[in-house]
């Protein structure tokens, strides 16, 4: 199967538009994951801040981070607010990505095409599935060099006393968030392949 241009940009599009959606749900479900602690914060209390939180990092019109009853410190909110960056630069990867992929789903494909993206799919979940098979053998040591690659300061690094929201998220909580975001990803890809596989079976592309 000859590999064109344009189905690696398709199938480049089908990654982002698979991972950014995945990114959106599992940054909002995860405060269903919070770690219950005992540091004198009553959890309802908790729970108001970490939903403010959300807001601020996803919502545009939010430009100021401010929490009701969690003391935080600059540090947090700086990197926080590098956070919210990419969050919302996500967002619209979301919408370009997906707009993208309606758009082009107007237009019949050729069968070799889809024969192309249906393998490469393919080996996109295998990928994933051995991304995070490696990734999870040492989560620790794994999302401290993430964080390394992606921010150039230690502002990641909270103390408890100063942020006690930092209690709420250990490094297991990261790791289900992890683990959600992959099985998401994982079935937009499965979805989008079965959509392709459909339309080559009832015969809906041009030679």
């Amino acid at each position: 199967m000859k590999m064109t241009i344009k189905s690696t940009l398709l199938i480049l599009g089908y990654f982002l538009a698979a991972t950014s959606i995945a990114i959106i749900v599992t940054t909002n479900v995860s405060i269903f994951l919070l770690h219950p602690f005992e540091k004198g914060i009553a959890w309802e209390n908790m729970i108001t801040d970490y939903q403010r939180l959300l807001v601020y990092l996803q919502a545009p019109g939010f430009y100021h981070l401010t929490f009701r009853y969690l003391p935080i410190s600059n540090n947090a909110s700086a990197h926080f607010r590098m956070i919210r960056h990419l969050l919302i630069a996500n967002e619209v990867l979301c919408v370009t990505s997906w707009g993208t992929i309606i758009i082009n789903n107007r237009y019949e494909k050729k069968r070799n095409q889809l024969l192309v993206l249906i393998s490469l799919i393919d080996y996109l979940c295998f990928t994933l599935l051995v991304m995070v098979g490696l990734v999870s053998i040492d989560f620790d040591r794994a999302f401290i060099v993430f964080h390394r690659l992606m921010f150039s300061d230690s502002n990641w690094i909270f103390n408890p006393s100063t942020d006690p929201i930092i209690n709420a998220i250990p490094p297991s909580f990261f790791l289900k968030l992890f683990l959600i975001w992959f099985v998401i990803s994982v079935l937009v890809l499965i979805s989008l392949r079965m959509y392709n596989k459909r339309k080559l079976l009832r015969g809906k592309f041009r030679f």
